[in-house]
């Protein structure tokens, strides 16, 4: 009786065994009839607006810049007005959604010129590539905005194409400069890029 018990506990322990042989034999070769993608890699596009320096020339690497230093507007008075052109190019190699916000302190504009001071901003069809705005050249207006506003909210200026130069007129005017205003000074930043 007792080999009896054994020799079935043997058997079942036998045939668990061949089973676990079995089903390990089956698990490696599934595993060993797959294929495996060694080492991808994955890098993003580097986003590359660039200013162009000389309105009036073509896209080379050295008139292309992504800084430009700011110019002063002086002698503002009620009711001033002024057009500022401005040539931009994508050189990167896909298409970017382009914004513009204004950047300042508000220590850099102790009388608060940013509240009398307005943008508009054109799009400029350049049509002879001479670099300035000629009689009717001035295009559809993307929207006015205080110094505030274009901080606060921006302007959209839509899809930019690699290599292609996109052109806008920047217009400044100024309202209701009061007695406390005048003699002030204001020092602004304006950007211009991919704002997620």
């Amino acid at each position: 009786m007792n080999k009896i018990k054994i020799n079935t506990k043997l058997r079942r322990l036998i045939s668990f065994l061949v089973a676990g042989l079995f089903i390990g034999g089956v698990a490696l070769a599934a595993l060993s009839n797959k294929v495996l993608l060694k080492g991808a890699m994955f890098t993003t596009s580097t986003v590359e607006l660039k200013f162009l320096r000389n309105l009036s020339s073509n896209v080379e690497n050295e008139n292309l810049t992504s800084e430009l230093t700011g110019i002063s507007f002086d002698g503002i008075t009620s009711d001033w007005i002024t057009n500022y052109p401005v040539k931009l190019v994508n050189k990167s190699g896909s298409s970017m959604n382009v914004s513009s916000y204004a950047n300042y302190a508000t220590a850099n504009d102790p009388a608060s010129l940013r509240s009398s001071l307005n943008v508009e901003i054109f799009k400029w069809n350049d049509s002879n590539n001479n670099g300035v705005l000629d009689e009717g050249e001035l295009g559809n207006s993307l929207g006015r905005k205080t110094f505030i506003k274009w901080k606060t909210e921006g302007f959209t200026l839509g899809s930019f194409e690699p290599n292609v130069v996109q052109s806008y007129v920047l217009q400044f005017t100024a309202e209701s400069i009061t007695d406390s205003k005048q003699g002030a000074t204001g020092s602004f930043d304006f950007e211009f890029g991919v704002m997620n």
